[in-house]
């Protein structure tokens, strides 16, 4: 018999598909509070199935929720009218865009930061305002790394220490995903469109990715490193739109062509099928014909996702966060499946960012780890 889905994914289920109350034991509470879900947990369930020593808990963390997403939403708002009257009208990205649309509860999608996209050509313009509306750029990289980041160096406010980073791309050309033709300004300028949000008196000019550039956009930025914390974020978010938008099932196929992307949206696509997060006929017909090059190292991506992501599987002596890390790349890679599993055993011994991966000294100090360090 299978086995029968987690917690978790019952939990996202309810959110994805509003599938109705849910019960939760502690330890998957708990996980979900660490996953900053929990406002959405009081939301969906009963408070009689919520065990006691949590509802208070869960009551202070849905309040301060509402209080940091209205903050920031509230700062978005005012410097997207900043812009409004200086003639520029802003791309809303990732957690506002998703948010302001299609959560049932906006504050149940954290925000590290707020991620705004602008033209090239108003980029400057931009950065000349942001201090006269009492932001610092702060960040522990140069300014030269910037020069040729796909934003600038981030901002935050004086007081209320909300963060904002301004685009002027959607990805660092460095990228091994990235693509010119799915990523670039041209695609972006054809695949967006205008919009409006109300923000007091006042209506505020914008500009949404669509749908499908959306979906792309969203699974890429999951994908391209393995992320525990905000990591099921991406499932939800890319269940919701495809549950509520209406999708140009060719056109989301043209923009998937590129080898990572492709497998990329595999993988996240499946499980959002194979979980019921999405019931969409459509969307199972487009997996099975997706050009992706993944074969059997999906179970191992798929463990990764159900163990640390699913569920709150603490890493261990072998399998780190690092590794899982190193792992995670090295199987999205568009190369032959067997080579993958030659290449697995090799990066473990030798970590393909370490600069003294064949120093002894190095070795004999991973081994140590391995056999006496208590894993999480």
């Amino acid at each position: 018999m299978p086995k029968p889905m987690s917690e978790v994914v019952c939990f996202l289920a309810s959110i994805c598909t509003d599938a109705g109350n849910t019960s939760l034991s502690e330890k998957t509470i708990n996980w979900l509070i660490q996953t900053k879900l929990a406002a959405a947990v009081l939301y969906y369930t009963p408070e009689k199935d919520i065990p006691p020593v949590f509802v208070s808990q869960l009551k202070a963390e849905e309040l301060s929720a509402k209080f940091w997403y209205q903050s920031q939403f509230s700062s978005a708002m005012a410097l997207i009218a900043e812009l409004n009257a200086h003639n520029i009208t802003p791309t809303l990205l990732k957690g506002l865009s998703v948010s302001t649309q299609y959560y049932p509860e906006p504050y149940f999608r954290a925000m590290r930061d707020i991620d705004l996209l602008v033209t090239p050509q108003d980029i400057e313009q931009v950065e000349k305002l942001m201090p006269h509306l009492d932001y610092v750029q702060r960040s522990n990289e140069s300014e030269s790394f910037y020069k040729s980041h796909h934003h600038t160096m981030p901002w935050q406010h004086t007081k209320n220490e909300t963060w904002f980073e301004i685009h002027k791309k959607l990805f660092s050309n460095s990228l091994p995903h990235y693509s010119e033709t799915i990523f670039g300004i041209d695609s972006i300028h054809k695949n967006k469109y205008p919009d409006t949000l109300q923000y007091k008196d006042k209506t505020l000019n914008v500009y949404r990715l669509d749908p499908e550039l959306q979906l792309v956009y969203i699974t890429a930025h999951w994908a391209r490193s393995f992320k525990r914390t905000g990591g099921l974020f991406a499932f939800i978010d890319t269940a919701l739109i495809i549950n509520k938008a209406t999708i140009d099932w060719e056109k989301l196929y043209k923009l998937s062509n590129d080898p990572y992307i492709a497998n990329y949206i595999f993988i996240l696509f499946s499980l959002l099928i194979k979980h019921r997060l999405v019931k969409n006929e459509a969307a199972k017909e487009y997996i099975k014909k997706l050009k992706h090059s993944i074969g059997a190292e999906r179970y191992i991506i798929n463990y990764f996702i159900s163990a640390y992501l699913f569920t709150s599987k603490p890493f261990g002596r072998i399998l780190t966060e690092n590794n899982v890390k190193i792992f995670w790349r090295l199987l999205f890679r568009p190369i032959p499946s067997a080579y993958k599993f030659f290449l697995l055993p090799v990066y473990l011994l030798f970590p393909p960012n370490a600069q003294q991966k064949f120093s002894l000294r190095f070795q004999l100090s991973r081994i140590g780890n391995a056999l006496f360090k208590s894993s999480e």
